[in-house]
């Protein structure tokens, strides 16, 4: 059985754990702090799980953006790459170009090239 109050403001008894007088609403300091520290404890846990879940969302984030960073320097770099390797492959067709019109220019042909080496 619960312990009993007397209501300061009417004078009616009632149980401890009520936070008001059932007969006038006055309020029992006691349990009304106890249902405000309760409240508190309900909001600093709420709060507690939205911090989580930020750090969670910022983490996700962060782990997204680096993989989109990786995948973009990884397209330059290969795309720098392979524009050296185009660049190379024509000036080395522009260097055998060049070596066919003197040749050509000299008089030599590929047959004469050959029996002389």
């Amino acid at each position: 059985m619960e312990k009993m109050i007397t209501c300061v403001n009417c004078g009616a008894k009632f149980e401890q754990s009520l936070v008001r007088c059932p007969h006038c609403g006055t309020g029992y300091e006691p349990a009304e702090e106890n249902e405000y520290m309760d409240s508190l404890d309900d909001i600093r846990t709420e709060l507690q799980s939205h911090k989580d879940d930020g750090q969670k969302r910022l983490k996700k984030g962060l782990s997204k953006t680096i993989l989109i960073i990786t995948v973009i320097l990884a397209l330059i770099v290969a795309m720098i790459v392979s524009g050296m390797l185009i660049s190379s492959k024509l000036d080395n067709n522009r260097r055998q170009q060049q070596k066919e019109e003197f040749r050509s220019n000299q008089g030599i042909t590929s047959s004469q090239e050959n029996s002389e080496k």
